[in-house]
This record gives structure tokens, C-alpha cells and sequence, in this order.
């Protein structure tokens, strides 16, 4: 698929997705790969490269979806380390010609003070790469690369899901403590009144996937008080500060799910307030947990989450964990055990 680039200048999303590549579904539906937590360097995790390579062999995806800390961006000493450490994260989806598209996690940056590298700068060469979708997302906004996409029914008539990537943003420090940043208040407004835009202009609210790398506290409150499928191996670390966005998610009433990367040993979705809170699991070899990579308990710690939109109707998607020793989980094998366990 060819790409298009382009930048928006503004906060006219709406008529920045007609410049887009058009996403559409198959007869058997729309697929989406999403990994997280490559953790890359200017020196190749051959080992997560490769997991990369067998999850898009395995699943076929239309679309890959990297949330967050792509880059250890302390280990990128100078704008070429950083174009080096792009082009790992570039290498199975470029040698795949797979469409794919990232979010920035807390560490992408943390090259800045060595490289000069703002985040515009760092999506231009994301951008620079033949089979990303990273240009054309929204100016103006608190952080970098915020946008939509729209997925369409096979025939290129109507847009069936929506997908939206946000920055999670990376650092707050105040006197001596620092603690995660948060989506804020612009980027909400900036995904309702877009919202609102595109319920107006197809005449209804188009179903959405949301994803972005740090996870909200709503995550905190689910596993306290809702059932959840898969792994939880670590608490959840998101930001100190409530920012809304979950709130605007559930007033808009369109958003189905949202996902995140972020807590490595975490791959659970559970349900709360008839909203998806999920984790998609940890594909880079070099972060933690630190198990070296041919130790077979690399199995089932790390992998990809996968996602299959159907446009029906009503368009609708299920999910499923994809592992690098080859499995899939509960949720891909009993539909209706997941639909039971998550409240349905």
C-alpha cells in the first residue's frame, strides 16, 4: 500500500482523513496488530525483530500499531543513532509491506537533550519510511502525532470503526518528585469535537479502538472491582492525575476500547463501565522482564495483541493475545467465554 504524506495544520482532522491511504476491510474482516515496548536501540534486537516478523506471518494484519517506548531513547546518542533505532523498529513491517503507525511511550524521548530531536522531528523519519502512517496527524495539540484513522467496509462506501492514537505524554516534576504526564485537556477536546465531527458527517457514531502507552487510572479501578482474561503479573502504573479522557470516552459513547502498553508483564482485558481496558503485551527483548530470549518462558510473556473488525452490521471486533511460542489465548478460542467473563 502506498503511502500519502502529508501534515495538518489545525485541528481539522475530519478533512485531513480524506488525504489518508484508505484502510478498508477484507471479506474476512479488517486485522490489526498492535505490539508495544520494543525498548530499540541503534543496535538490532534481532530476537523482537524477528517475534515481529512471525506475529505478522501468523496473523496477516492490514495494519500494525506500535503504543509507546519504541525507542530506549537514552541509549540514542545523535540524530543518526536515532534514525538507526527507527529503522529497527521499521524493519519487519517495511520487509512485510505492512501499513503501520506508532505512539510515543515515556522513554522515546529521552534522547532529546543529546540529539535536539523533538518529537516532530522524530515523526518525520518515522514518516520517511515507505509503508508508515504517522504523517498527517494533528498540529497544534500537547504532544505528537495525535490522530485518527477510519476503517471502511470492503466496497470504500462508509467507515465502520475508527482507530485513534494519542500521546500519552512522558514526565511531570515537581520539586523533587517526577511522576508520569497524562493526556491532556486539548487532546480530549480534540477527540470529542472530532468525534462529533464525524458522527455529524456519516450520520451516526462510528465505533473506536483508542490506543496510546501509558494507562489510565480507570485500569486501577476495573481490576479492583471487574472480571479480567490474561495475565496480570505487575501493578498498574499510570499517571497520579485523573486527566478526563475516560470520562469523554464514555460520554461520547463510541470508543469500544481502549489499549495500552506501558506494564511489560501485563496482556488482561477486562470491561468497565461497557468500555474495553486492555494491556497488549510486550514485544522488545531487551526491557524487562530480563529473561534472556532463548528461555522458553519468553513463550507466553511476550507476543502482540490482534484485533478483527467485522463492518456486519453492526461493525463490531473481537480480540485475542497472540504468544511467541506460537498460542493464542482464552479469548480467541472461546468467544463466548470471553463475552460471559467481560459482562456482555
Amino acid at each position: 500500500m502506498n503511502r500519502r504524506s502529508f501534515l495538518v495544520s489545525g485541528l481539522g482532522a475530519v478533512a485531513a482523513a480524506a488525504a489518508e491511504p484508505r484502510l478498508q476491510c477484507r471479506p474476512a474482516g479488517f486485522k490489526i496488530l498492535v505490539i508495544s515496548d520494543l525498548h530499540y536501540t541503534p543496535v538490532p534486537d534481532t530476537h523482537g525483530i524477528a517475534l515481529t516478523e512471525q506475529l505478522i506471518d501468523a496473523e496477516k494484519p492490514d495494519l500494525v500499531i506500535v503504543t509507546g517506548d519504541c525507542l530506549s531513547g537514552r541509549d540514542c546518542e545523535s540524530p543518526e543513532a536515532v534514525r538507526r533505532a527507527i529503522a529497527n523498529v521499521a524493519a519487519a513491517m517495511e520487509k512485510k509491506r505492512t501499513p503501520w503507525v506508532i505512539t510515543f511511550g515515556n522513554h522515546d524521548q529521552e534522547h532529546f537533550a543529546k540529539t535536539g530531536l523533538d518529537k516532530h522531528a522524530v515523526l518525520e523519519i518515522y514518516a520517511s519510511h515507505p509503508h508508515n502512517l504517522n504523517a498527517g496527524y494533528v498540529r497544534g495539540l500537547t504532544g505528537a502525532g495525535n490522530k485518527h484513522i477510519l476503517i471502511w467496509d470492503a466496497r470504500g462506501t462508509r467507515p465502520v470503526y475508527c482507530i485513534w492514537l494519542l500521546d500519552s505524554n512522558e514526565y511531570v516534576t515537581e520539586g523533587k518528585n517526577t511522576y508520569y504526564d497524562w493526556i491532556h485537556t486539548d487532546q480530549i477536546h480534540w477527540y470529542y469535537r472530532t468525534s462529533i465531527e464525524l458522527e455529524k458527517q456519516y450520520g451516526g457514531k462510528i465505533p473506536g479502538l483508542m490506543f496510546f502507552h501509558i494507562p489510565l487510572r480507570e485500569f486501577n479501578e476495573m481490576v479492583n472491582q471487574a472480571k479480567i482474561i490474561g495475565a496480570r503479573h505487575e501493578p498498574e502504573a499510570p499517571s497520579p492525575i485523573n486527566s478526563g479522557m475516560f470520562a469523554a470516552v464514555l460520554e461520547r459513547g463510541d470508543v469500544r476500547g481502549i489499549y495500552c502498553g506501558h506494564d511489560h508483564t501485563n496482556n488482561y482485558v477486562g470491561r468497565w463501565k461497557g468500555i474495553e481496558l486492555g494491556y497488549v503485551g510486550c514485544a522488545g527483548h531487551r526491557a524487562y522482564p530480563r529473561v534472556p530470549p532463548e528461555d522458553p518462558s519468553n513463550g507466553k510473556v511476550r507476543g502482540g495483541r490482534v484485533f478483527l473488525i467485522s463492518e456486519g452490521p453492526p461493525p463490531r471486533h473481537k480480540t485475542w493475545m497472540r504468544f511467541k511460542d506460537g498460542s493464542v489465548n482464552w479469548e480467541f478460542e472461546y468467544e463466548a467465554y470471553s463475552r460471559y467473563q467481560l459482562g456482555y
